[in-house]
């Protein structure tokens, strides 16, 4: 089981965890999380999420993410993350950052607000 650490200085809902050499980490991930490899390689396995329902039919894509590299997911998926070498491997996973998120929902608000306006513009002309 990996051990999941927090670290300073990252955003307070990302942690370190740790892989040993025949282990496997399997995370549930949103679209557009990272993942970082801190210490040694890693090898992460997943498969398009848009294809799900043809189960194994599906081939695996495997990526090896060597130390200092970042890999954003580019959908929300089930990414299996394992030692890419005989050795442990400590990785971070970054989830995508709520700014984006707020910038969204403010976005949102004034075109719905925006169009309410508008909307009742037309109703008192």
């Amino acid at each position: 089981m990996p051990i999941t650490q927090p670290r300073t200085g990252l955003p307070h809902d990302a942690a370190t965890s740790r892989v040993a050499a025949g282990q496997m980490a399997v995370h549930d991930l949103r679209a557009r999380t990272s993942i970082v490899a801190v210490e040694g390689n890693l090898r992460l396995d997943f498969r398009d999420h848009s294809l799900a329902w043809l189960g194994d039919a599906v081939p695996v894509t495997s990526i090896t993410l060597h130390e200092g590299e970042r890999y954003i997911t580019p959908q929300r998926g089930v990414v299996s993350i394992s030692t890419a070498h005989a050795k442990s491997a400590a990785f971070i996973v970054e989830p995508r950052r709520a700014e984006n998120e707020r910038h969204r929902f403010i976005s949102q608000a004034v075109r719905k607000l925006t169009n309410l306006v508008k909307t009742q513009l037309q109703r008192v002309t």
